[in-house]
């Protein structure tokens, strides 16, 4: 005998870092990973021509990036291995990885240094550390939520 569903939840998750937010005007790009990638990090086009986390301010500032949306054929579930296709979007509006909680206004910095407690490159934060953080251009906060649930709309760049 099966078991019988006794309990679900009213309402559905809000969300996961790299999936859409809604079905506005996207402009999308193939690469291939040339890194380990979570789905929801800011990823920024490598010389080789695939992509790579950032790992300096001049990366994130200088070159074309975007959100890495969740791929559900992918096996880990949560994010692309290397020689893995991502599918990066440029411009629309979707849930990112965040270190932490943000809100709408906040001046946005992605992290291209890892930081103490396991914090994740291309992870956006609020935090102006520039240490170990820079400023996207064209990369601003749709709707504010706790760390991964917020939506960032991208403009192109």
């Amino acid at each position: 005998m099966t078991a019988v569903q006794t309990s679900y939840t009213e309402l559905p998750a809000a969300g996961a870092p790299g999936q859409e937010y809604d079905c506005a005007f996207t402009d999308k790009v193939s690469w291939a990973a040339d890194e380990v990638i979570p789905f929801g990090a800011y990823v920024v086009e490598s010389r080789e021509g695939g992509c790579e986390l950032p790992d300096s301010s001049g990366e994130i500032t200088s070159n074309k990036g975007g959100i890495a949306l969740i791929d559900p054929t992918i096996a880990s579930g949560v994010g692309y291995q290397i020689g893995d296709t991502v599918t990066v979007l440029r411009k629309g509006r979707a849930f990112a990885l965040s270190d932490e909680t943000l809100a709408k206004g906040d001046t946005l910095f992605v992290r291209h240094t890892a930081g103490a407690g396991g914090s994740q490159k291309g992870a956006f934060r609020n935090d102006a550390d520039t240490a170990t953080a820079a400023t996207p251009t064209g990369v601003s906060i749709f709707k504010g939520g706790a760390a991964n649930l917020v939506v960032l709309e991208l403009l192109g760049n």
